[in-house]
Parts: structure tokens; sequence; C-alpha cells
């Protein structure tokens, strides 16, 4: 039977001995105020502000055994955190309104609603054959072979029934536009 050493644990970058953490404690309790106020200037938001500075303290406490100024280094961390948030925010809008787009070519209900009544007057306009095949290709979303099938006729009847009904549709609405 083999018998596998037990690895030694390691101390990890946040074990601190009693006198950092009492010391990094201090600083905290001397620095929280101050930064607090700091990241409420540059954000304008209490909630960010306060997670801004809770990040920046946790970095700083990573590196607490390198910091010689306590003050400037909780100062540039708090700016980095919010610089580093501010561009998050600016990316994750940009993002958010590349998926929603904007509004140009919004319409109003009403404006809606006058287009389908247009629609449906030219469409009541064009012969039986025509509007059937460009409703069950563009309403029903049926491809020609199944709308040969429904209406009973070829698959080329269909593709020149839907030609003439777009052609007859567009000169219908051009008619109620002038």
């Amino acid at each position: 039977m083999v018998t596998i050493p037990r690895a030694e644990p390691r101390m990890t970058q946040l074990a601190r001995s009693p006198a950092d953490t009492a010391d990094f404690a201090g600083v905290f309790a001397a620095h929280h105020a101050e930064a607090l106020r700091l990241a409420y200037l540059l954000t304008g938001d209490a909630h960010r502000a306060e997670d801004i500075v809770s990040e920046a303290f946790v970095k700083v406490f990573r590196n607490w055994g390198r910091v010689d100024q306590p003050r400037a280094y909780i100062r540039r961390a708090v700016i980095n955190e919010s610089n580093s948030r501010f561009r998050r925010l600016a990316l994750e809008r940009r993002e958010a309104a590349k998926r929603q787009g904007d509004d140009r070519g919004a319409r109003s209900a009403e404006e809606r609603l006058a287009d389908q009544d247009q629609m449906f007057a030219a469409l009541r306009r064009l012969p039986e054959r025509q509007r059937t095949a460009l409703v069950l290709r563009y309403y029903a979303d049926l491809s020609e072979r199944d709308i040969a099938e429904a209406m009973d006729v070829s698959a080329g009847t269909v593709k020149s029934s839907i030609s003439r009904g777009l052609d007859r549709l567009r000169a219908e609405m051009d008619k109620e536009v002038a």
C-alpha cells in the first residue's frame, strides 16, 4: 500500500498576522469615512459609493504588506474602482442600446392602425387568388410548395400570383398615399 504524504497548508495572501490585521482595522476606521465621501462625490450615488469603497478596501487589504502610505493608496484604489465601474456601466449601456435600438421610426398606435387599415383595404381590392397567395406567403409564412398544395394550383401559379399581387398591392398603396 502506498501512502501519499499530506500537503502542508500554504499560507495564502489573505492569511495575516494579528498585528497586520489590527493595523489594517485601524487604517480602515481612520480612512473609511473619507473614502466614502470621495466615492460619493465621484459617483453621486450613495449605494454605488459604498460598493466602491468596499471593493477598494478589499484590494488594499490584499496588498497590505506593500502599502507605505495607506491614505494615498486608499484614495487611488477608490478612484480606480470608480473609473472601472463607470467604464463597465458605459459598456453595459452601449450593449443594451445595441440590443434595443433607438426610437427612430417609432410610430404611434394611431399611425400603425391607419397603416393596417390601408393595407387591409388594398388587400380586399386584389383578386382572390393573389390575395390568398400573399396572405399565405407573408402572414402564414408558408413555402411556395405548401401554398400550391393549399390552393390546389402549381408552384408556378403561386409564384406568378405572388409577384402580380405584390405589384398590384404596391400600386394600390401608392394610390392611397397620393
